[in-house]
């Protein structure tokens, strides 16, 4: 099973776009809130840019959150 995690901004609509399909769908995922700072210093190390959505795939980081959707369609 891959290691995933997803960086949000809880007001950022386009992870609030992602969090709805991930509910709708009963997928579980750690969310980590960019708010704090040791999970917005991640996502800087990790990616290099301040950008959420984030989904964090083993390492390897995927960004947009049409790109993260469709990701998690293709894993069903």
């Amino acid at each position: 099973m891959k290691e995933l995690k997803l960086y949000v901004l809880p007001a950022c609509p386009y992870c609030k776009k992602v969090r709805r399909f991930l509910d709708k769908n009963g997928i579980e995922v750690e969310i980590l809130d960019v708010n704090e700072e040791e999970n917005q210093r991640q996502l800087m190390e990790i990616g290099g840019k301040d950008q959420v959505p984030m989904l964090l795939v083993d390492g390897t980081p995927l960004y947009e959150s049409d790109d993260i959707i469709e990701y998690f369609k293709n894993q069903v």
